[in-house]
């Protein structure tokens, strides 16, 4: 779980964040966002590399493929069942926050509430769980649909619990309510790693994605799309419902049209990690002060983990409060 920037004057407020999140917002024409993504992604191979090297697994050619595309692919299971079941039975037994921002138990969650998410240095702290997301074959998609060495700008764990009352087909603003058809504004380019931490059936919250929407343009604004205007865009079969055992492993290119549905009989817990050119400038990065296994990229890691040394007297590592 990471917290969001202060984007507007006011308290907190920094342009140096603020001035790039909107500038690539602003520029919604897919050749010129194109145009942009592949600057940058040169300027960054130049710097720091295209990502690694060494032969890569008949996976990596089919996702690139399926997500050049459709937006959406499928992939072998990121770990094995074993290693699941361990990376559950960890989370269960680990303070989330709760509604108003307070650490409790899972068990301890008051009634009705619709999703709640594990604060970022429990994820990090999880056994094998930032190995698996550095996977090489995952790097090697990440740094093939980026065009270079890939950051990860977004890292979490989520339980969606089933709840009353839960409109499907529009968007608010409000960080929580992503159980909706929308498009996600982060970066000139990125994808999303999602793994299914529990069983997830038609009616336990399964990700839901509108094929060949990541090659259309964004709205200026964010907005709320229906699902039957959807599928009158794109055609009904288009909308491409993900269901699966645990440990099932897709990516997305999440510009395009998406949602988590609302679980009408289970709940879901889901494992996100989003790979991207640039950090994400709406979140306020605070990377966990802890040792990252030395095989491991600092670089593709920097806004997530930092070396104990370089964190502050509060433990944040020094100039990391921001995006910027």
């Amino acid at each position: 779980m990471i917290g969001y920037a202060q984007l507007r004057p006011g308290h907190g407020f920094s342009w140096r964040s603020a001035v790039p999140y909107y500038l690539q917002r602003l520029v919604t024409p897919r050749g010129l966002r194109g145009t942009v993504s592949r600057g940058l992604a040169a300027a960054i191979r130049m710097r720091h590399g295209a990502g690694p090297g060494g032969p890569a697994g008949a996976c990596v050619a089919a996702a690139l493929a399926g997500l050049d595309a459709e937006g959406l692919a499928t992939t072998e299971d990121l770990l094995p069942a074993d290693a699941i079941r361990s990376m559950l039975d960890f989370f269960r037994r680990q303070r989330l926050i709760g509604p108003g921002g307070q650490p409790m138990a899972l068990e301890d969650l008051p009634p009705g509430t619709g999703m709640a998410a594990y604060p970022l240095h429990t994820v990090v702290a999880c056994p094998g769980l930032m190995e698996a997301i550095n996977a090489p074959d995952v790097l090697r998609i990440a740094a093939g649909y980026l065009g270079c060495v890939p950051t990860i700008s977004s890292l979490g764990v989520r339980w969606s619990f089933p709840s009353s009352g839960q409109a499907v087909g529009s968007l608010s603003a409000r960080p929580d309510q992503t159980q909706l058809l929308h498009r996600d504004p982060d970066d000139w380019r990125f994808l999303k790693l999602f793994v299914y931490l529990t069983d997830v059936g038609p009616e336990d919250g399964p990700h839901v994605y509108v094929l060949g929407s990541h090659k259309t343009a964004a709205d200026l604004r964010a907005r709320p799309f229906e699902l039957g205007a959807a599928e009158r865009a794109y055609g009904a079969g288009s909308i491409r419902t993900v269901t699966g055992r645990a440990g099932t492993t897709f990516l997305a290119d999440t510009h395009g049209i998406h949602m988590g549905t609302p679980p009408r009989a289970m709940p879901r817990l889901i494992l996100q990690v989003q790979y991207s050119l640039l950090p994400v400038f709406a979140f306020r990065y605070a990377p966990v002060a802890a040792a990252l296994p030395a095989h491991l990229d600092a670089y593709t890691n920097r806004l997530m983990v930092a070396r104990p040394a370089e964190a502050g007297p509060d433990g944040v590592p020094a100039g990391a409060r921001g995006a910027d």
